[in-house]
């Protein structure tokens, strides 16, 4: 369940969680990777065991929207944007 006083915030290719009342990243949602940049309006969605419960809850709520899946490097990495409005 997304706590009342979590903000989610993206900031170019980065994304996090940051809880209003202490002003702090409660929790990242996003990674970067040296051999490649996210498409502009996106980031890589970061998919931790840490992360997927919250990742699910984020794309139920309608505050994350999920786009394709690209390969960066050797690796295929989830794209991701905040929705807005």
């Amino acid at each position: 369940m997304i706590d009342d006083d979590l903000d989610i915030v993206q900031n170019g290719d980065i994304c996090y969680l940051i809880d209003g009342r202490y002003g702090r990243i409660w929790a990242g949602l996003s990674l970067r990777y040296d051999s490649g940049a996210a498409p502009e309006g996106w980031f890589f969605l970061r998919e931790t065991s840490e992360n997927r419960v919250l990742n699910r809850e984020l794309v139920a709520a309608g505050l994350v929207e999920l786009g394709s899946k690209v390969g960066v490097g050797r690796r295929t990495v989830q794209l991701a944007r905040v929705k807005r409005g």
